[in-house]
């Protein structure tokens, strides 16, 4: 594996585990560029750059204290690294408007992440909307 392989997958893992998973929002100065293109868009949530995804991650920790996102596969090329794993955590907190159901959510999600000069410039995501609403009980 080359050294910006490594460094892609190292950045996709630190990013997954540090701001996603321990709530850490302050190095995201640190680890994503101010001007990040954010192709993984959230309903509800303006903006664009950093802010965005800074405001993603604050409302999905808000809606999901316990919000973890294990990853079981990070595959890296260069300056991509791509990762599966899954979306976990209890609904405790509001989310869009909506108040928590206190179910639980386990769901598959991926993640593609472009790195430049050790930070992401560039993200895209994807996840099973249909499965998280049932899961949470918001399909009747």
């Amino acid at each position: 594996m080359s050294e910006s392989s490594k460094q892609s997958a190292e950045l996709m893992r630190r990013i997954t585990a540090e701001i996603w998973d321990n709530g850490r929002v302050d190095l995201i100065d640190e680890l994503l560029a101010e001007d990040l293109i954010n192709h993984f868009e959230v309903p509800g949530i303006d903006g664009t750059g950093r802010e965005q995804y800074r405001a993603q991650v604050e409302m999905t920790r808000s809606a999901f204290p316990d919000f973890r996102n294990p990853l079981d596969y990070v595959v890296a090329e260069g300056d991509l690294a791509v990762s599966y794993g899954r979306m976990v955590g209890t609904n405790t907190g509001e989310m869009m408007g909506m108040p928590p159901t206190g179910k639980t959510i386990d769901l598959p999600v991926f993640g593609m992440l472009r790195f430049s000069d050790g930070r992401a410039i560039e993200r895209w995501g994807s996840w099973d909307t249909m499965a998280y609403s049932q899961q949470l009980g918001l399909l009747g």
